[in-house]
């Protein structure tokens, strides 16, 4: 069965309704834009809209440079689904995103908002995200499908989560499951905001609405992990396990960019210790390390050991840098504001870090602010919260 809107624009074959009443309660129209001109036309369609819908799919389960694979854009009457990996230019895109007229609904926004900074420069103005609005609501459970069940009572299903989005050509499923992702998010927002307005609490969510627009960029590749990240709570290491352990790091970057692997589908961080503490000789002693696969042993096994016994002539090694350490006043500060901070998140029936964000209460713990005038300077982006507590922050710096 197919949705047409326009045969010139929209041809059938593009455009389907998916009705299946095991997932959803309403027909599903999906169109899938895969060529410029129906995709310049549904963005014109959207910059007339007053909210839209805003979903990625990235593969970074899958490749060493992850990317966005789709873009899902939903009004109240249909879901596009836009395929940046062949249409490419889809810089028509930006003007809907900057535009403070039209608002642009995520759950979740920090990261997709990371990522098509990162591929594309696009910036962005007026968003809401549900998950945001929803932690500070309170909501015991802030995921996707357990807001659209609580109120909606439709389960998603969650199968192709952890699929690969950058094959081609995509299922008809997994477009339905795309489209799911955003279908529901403009109703979700109109529940979440009115009680946000009901609590009085909707000025406290714009705030942080506006953080996340301005979130940096993903990185452009990935970053190498050090040895010291890759041992974890491992802090008993020798010199020579720890250059061990930074060169197979390195080494582990190598074999995933020429592979095109993510880091942690060549070896995990556990395999990587286990060889950096043992440090094996011989390449039959590489079989008996488990997450160590048959065939990297068999490429790889002779880089692996030569990268051990390499290890052992570095005389010196990268530590981490720490910050510095605190003075004993901020410290008690800090455990102050903490305090403070958790009274009123429990008065609001919300998570403590909505009241005040760990990043303004660790820069007023090491300011110390005098007056309201240095707090304001501060919380300068938290104008809400500062009308709202900063008295009540002086006077638990006074203390």
């Amino acid at each position: 069965m197919h949705a047409i809107y326009d045969n010139r624009i929209f041809p059938p074959e593009r455009c389907v309704i998916i009705l299946s009443m095991e997932i959803v309660i309403k027909s599903q129209k999906i169109c899938y834009l895969d060529e410029p001109a129906p995709f310049s036309e549904a963005v014109k369609i959207l910059q007339q809209r007053p909210a839209v819908a805003v979903d990625t799919e990235s593969d970074s389960l899958y490749v060493y440079y992850e990317k966005v694979c789709l873009i899902q854009l939903s009004d109240s009457e249909q879901n596009f689904i836009a395929d940046p990996l062949v249409l490419g230019d889809i810089s028509e895109l930006d003007p809907l995103f900057r535009d403070r007229s039209v608002q642009k609904v995520f759950h979740a926004a920090e990261y997709d908002i990371m990522c098509l900074k990162r591929d594309y420069g696009f910036e962005f103005n007026n968003i809401f995200d549900t998950m945001i609005a929803a932690r500070i609501l309170g909501r015991k459970e802030i995921g996707l499908g357990a807001l659209i069940e609580q109120e909606f009572g439709i389960l998603l299903d969650k199968k192709f989560q952890k699929a690969n989005w950058g094959v081609r050509p995509l299922s008809e499923n997994m477009l339905l499951y795309a489209a799911m992702d955003t279908s529901y998010l403009l109703e979700l927002r109109d529940r979440l905001e009115q009680e946000l307005i009901e609590r009085e609490l909707f000025a406290l969510a714009q705030e942080d609405f506006e953080q996340v627009c301005k979130v940096s960029p993903a990185a452009g590749h990935p970053l190498e992990i050090h040895w010291w990240k890759a041992a974890g709570n491992n802090r008993d290491l020798t010199f020579e396990q720890a250059a061990a352990l930074q060169g197979l790091c390195h080494l582990r970057e190598q074999i995933a960019k020429k592979s095109d692997l993510p880091p942690f589908k060549v070896m995990q961080n556990e395999v990587l210790l286990a060889l950096a503490i043992e440090q094996p000789k011989r390449l039959p002693q590489l079989a008996k390390f488990k997450g160590l696969r048959k065939g990297l042993i068999q490429k790889h096994g002779k880089a692996i050991l030569n990268v051990i016994e390499e290890s052992k002539t570095i005389k010196d090694l990268e530590r981490p840098v720490h910050p510095p350490k605190p003075s004993a006043a901020s410290l008690n500060l800090r455990e102050l504001l903490k305090t403070w901070r958790k009274t009123v998140g429990l008065q609001f029936d919300v998570p403590s870090d909505v009241i005040l964000p760990k990043d303004v209460l660790e820069r007023i713990a090491m300011k110390k602010p005098r007056d309201k005038n240095e707090l304001k300077t501060i919380m300068a982006d938290f104008p809400w919260r500062f009308n709202r507590f900063s008295n009540d922050i002086l006077d638990v710096l006074r203390e």
